[in-house]
């Protein structure tokens, strides 16, 4: 078609003027090609901190608050004499009966469970080690007093619903004994098959964990404990409950970890600040990129509006000569909006590469810098909290952002060029006369 043929010989004819529109046109289209996958860089590096605050605030919640929720009651302990000439004395734990305990602790608000302990000190040889009692016949010590089970059993099981007459040992213990997974073990003067072996932690007691009921009938002291660990419903009430179970029973020692308490709170409410900070950016990414998407769309078509005018003033006598040998309103219409077609895409096939290569640079010089996460915080119990940051983030053109980007770039020329190219072809050639 004779105005194809037109349009690209007029192109590359002004090749200066078209190089210097093109240049013009390139940052604008390299925008327009990098804004889109900046936003959906920046949101979804937002999005992975929301994501890594709330698996942490669950995960917090989940093991620190576990620690935290829990309270400790037991008799303060007694010094009873020894019969002897120098009137020496021993320390005695004083015993708790659960009958008359249990029913009124269970029944203070926000107590979630309450769990009995035994724990009776046994020395053999002068190796010493406690043997622990604990209440395997009730199912929810292994969801809610998950705590009290051996922590870090690296050889067998753990203790389990309903188990009898089988042990758990702590590493020190069985290499006292010599004894490992499998093998057999006298504790209180009985056998017990041993069922699992706790590894070694800063935290782990040199202990021996046995079902409550068989610690009661090898002592003979059924239905007493030396201590009830007390869980609370939310880290919130442990303080209230703590006071209530003091001046319910005035002659127990009740503690918790108050200093971990307001450590989980602090770290809760640290949290929830850093959740709104990365919604709020969030908003602030897609509301700022939308705005200058806008503004980039609405300055790539008024650029090519005024350049194609200025084409068609500057090129009046050329028109009129066209029409008078000819030329159809129809053929300089499409004459000169395919121009405008043309160097948009011209345009925008180097605003690609200047996309690829700066996209991250127009991302964080554009956009808000997304919220990140870091890893400076870290509860006690070894959970990583994180530390809300900004910083920027890495942005990479994909195919579909490419096609969009030029496709968008030859629509704006098109838009952009309707009004001149029509312009031009209402041109009447002996207007041109009064045109130099």
């Amino acid at each position: 078609m004779e105005f194809v043929r037109r349009a690209v010989r007029s192109v590359f004819r002004r090749w200066a003027r078209s190089a210097l529109v093109v240049m013009v046109l390139c940052f604008v289209f390299a925008l327009l090609v990098s804004i889109p996958p900046s936003i959906v860089a920046s949101r979804a590096a937002t999005q992975q901190t929301i994501d890594v605050l709330t698996a942490n605030a669950v995960e917090v919640n989940a093991t620190v608050g576990m620690v935290a929720t829990q309270i400790n009651c037991r008799l303060p302990p007694v010094s009873v004499p020894l019969s002897g000439a120098n009137n020496e004395t021993v320390v005695e734990q004083q015993f708790m009966n659960m009958t008359y305990y249990a029913k009124n602790i269970t029944a203070i608000s926000h107590v979630k469970a309450m769990f009995p302990v035994y724990e009776v000190e046994v020395n053999v040889s002068g190796f010493v080690f406690e043997v622990c009692g604990l209440p395997v016949d009730d199912a929810s010590l292994f969801d809610v007093g998950s705590l009290l089970l051996p922590s870090n059993v690296s050889v067998g099981r753990n203790l389990e619903f309903g188990d009898t007459e089988v042990v758990v040992l702590q590493r020190q213990v069985a290499e006292y004994f010599g004894v490992e997974v499998g093998g057999s073990v006298r504790i209180l003067g009985k056998s017990f098959l041993v069922v699992g072996v706790e590894g070694y932690t800063a935290l782990n007691r040199t202990a021996a964990y046995i079902s409550l009921r068989d610690v009661w009938v090898l002592t003979d002291n059924a239905g007493n404990v030396t201590s009830v660990r007390v869980f609370v419903d939310d880290v919130v009430n442990v303080e209230g409950v703590a006071n209530e179970l003091s001046l319910m029973f005035s002659e127990l020692s009740v503690s918790f970890s108050a200093g971990l308490v307001y450590s989980v709170l602090l770290v809760q409410s640290q949290t929830g600040a850093q959740l709104e900070l990365a919604q709020v950016t969030m908003g602030e990414i897609e509301r700022m990129g939308v705005m200058e998407l806008g503004v980039v769309v609405v300055v790539a078509c008024a650029l090519v509006l005024f350049i194609m005018l200025y084409t068609v003033r500057e090129r009046t006598r050329e028109i009129g000569t066209l029409k008078a040998l000819g030329g159809s309103d129809r053929s300089v219409l499409g004459q000169f909006l395919l121009e405008g077609m043309l160097l948009c895409f011209v345009a925008g096939v180097f605003s690609v590469v200047v996309g690829t290569v700066g996209a991250s640079f127009f991302a964080n010089l554009l956009l808000p810098a997304p919220t990140l996460v870091g890893e400076s915080l870290v509860s006690s119990s070894g959970v990583v909290i994180g530390e809300a940051s900004s910083r920027a983030v890495s942005v990479a053109l994909t195919l579909e952002v490419v096609l969009f980007g030029l496709g968008v770039a030859v629509l704006l020329g098109a838009l952009g060029s309707i009004y001149p190219a029509w312009r031009a072809s209402r041109t009447r050639p002996a207007e041109t006369m009064h045109y130099e």
